[in-house]
């Protein structure tokens, strides 16, 4: 068996962290291109190579944030309800112990579970969702647990606030849901961000990887052109920042590294997973 490193700067217990870095390797619904599942292994083999635990953006570093990366949780590609049970049981124990989680996926599918987990414990959170897809079909292929169903579980199952930023593909349905459904908010510009957010808002954070124009992440599923740049993501996080809110969790999905030989898609999601580590840490 291959050792895998934690995440760069990860602490060694848990029991002494703040935030816990868990990987879901699972893409079993991919509907274009799978290898999704091979993200959170790369990620943490390239962030020793690929970046460095100062951020200048936020002036940080990542050895002063107490996380720790338990490597991922145990699933089989294969059932997607098993790997819903499964992804709540192993998250549930930190929680509890009122731990916050980011999740390194793995498919959108991941997020679902994780927001039935969250639910037992935070009743009322706002889901503030990066992507290229709206994910609010009501299922695919015959499927109803599937990536692109995401979103529309996640309301169904008692979700009253969805920030949607980023959208840019869809169906005609999904696009209608967008503008009928009153507990959906499409941010089409990142000066709308700080608009659909109150200040101190307890919010969960999904990023779909394909959120970014494919030109910085082509490492990704299902890729769709006019996407954001890093610059746009760092817009975002302040705006976050400056709204105080307060991040109880978040999750990264759809990095398919084996789709980008040139590995530019991991260094840019290492990227964001460090600046998304330190801002978890300032707002809480």
């Amino acid at each position: 068996m291959f050792h895998i490193p934690k995440f760069i700067s990860s602490k060694e217990n848990p029991e002494l962290a703040d935030i816990i870095i868990a990987g879901i390797p699972y893409d079993g619904t991919s509907s274009f291109r799978a290898g999704s599942r091979f993200g959170p292994r790369e990620l943490r083999n390239y962030s020793f190579e690929a970046i460095e635990e100062f951020s200048f953006y936020q002036q940080k570093t990542l050895d002063d944030i107490p996380f720790c990366d338990i490597g991922d949780i145990d699933i089989m590609v294969g059932n997607p309800t098993k790997m819903v049970n499964t992804v709540i049981e192993a998250v549930k124990p930190f929680l509890e112990a009122g731990k916050r989680i980011i999740s390194i996926g793995g498919e959108h599918l991941i997020t679902y579970p994780l927001f039935l987990a969250y639910k037992e414990f935070y009743p009322e959170f706002t889901m503030v969702q990066l992507d290229a897809h709206a994910d609010l079909r009501e299922g695919y292929a015959g499927d109803e647990l599937s990536h692109a169903s995401t979103m529309k579980m996640c309301l169904n199952g008692g979700l009253e606030k969805l920030i949607q930023i980023g959208i840019r593909s869809g169906t005609k349905e999904e696009y209608e849901i967008r503008q009928t459904d009153h507990r959906i908010i499409p941010v089409t510009s990142l000066e709308e961000v700080g608009d659909a957010l109150d200040e101190g808002e307890v919010i969960y954070i999904s990023i779909d990887i394909d959120y970014f124009d494919p030109s910085f992440v082509p490492g990704t599923g299902t890729p769709e052109a006019g996407g954001a740049s890093f610059s746009d993501f760092m817009k975002f996080i302040k705006i976050i920042n400056e709204k105080n809110c307060r991040i109880i969790g978040a999750d990264i999905v759809e990095l398919a590294p084996e789709l980008d030989i040139s590995k530019i898609s991991l260094a840019f999601t290492s990227k964001v997973l460090r600046e998304l580590l330190i801002s978890a840490h300032v707002n809480f």
